[in-house]
């Protein structure tokens, strides 16, 4: 009988512990995220067409979840395109972004849903894990109107 009573306790309180949802259809899975420095402050920008701006790295990625209509779900992401000032940052992006997502540089690249498809055609750059200062990643760029990615920059 105490038995039946313990359990009977221990569902009433797992059924009224509040859980927080999200609805499937909220979500706005990311493929493709590129991080750079505009003046003074970081742009996260997604290939979701979505944006975040701040001074530091953690400000711009609150940011793009704020501004963000759905919830933003970066877990689905694939390839992290950095300039010059944020691969001096990648120590922080490891604490947001999962640690197999590939890693490039990229120079004058705009349009990321492309990105994120001639991405995915192509050999896998370093994973966010295994990189360590001194890897030079490839680098994405725009010439002739044409997406080329250069391994050996």
């Amino acid at each position: 009988m105490k038995r039946i009573l313990l359990y009977i306790l221990i569902l009433g309180a797992v059924l009224l512990v509040p859980v927080e949802r999200t609805d499937v259809g909220k979500l706005q899975p990311v493929q493709t995220v590129a991080v750079f420095k505009d003046d003074d402050q970081y742009v996260i920008q997604t290939d979701t067409e979505d944006v975040g701006y701040g001074r530091n790295l953690q400000e711009a990625f609150d940011d793009l979840i704020a501004t963000t209509s759905a919830v933003i779900y970066l877990d689905t992401a694939e390839y992290l395109l950095l300039d010059e000032a944020a691969e001096a940052n990648i120590e922080e992006l490891r604490s947001v972004l999962k640690p197999t997502i590939s890693l490039y540089r990229f120079e004058n690249v705009t349009d990321l849903k492309e990105t994120s498809k001639f991405l995915s055609t192509k050999e896998k750059g370093p994973s966010l894990k295994s990189w360590e200062k001194g890897v030079v990643l490839p680098v994405l760029r725009v010439k002739n109107k044409r997406m080329i990615l250069d391994e050996k920059t």
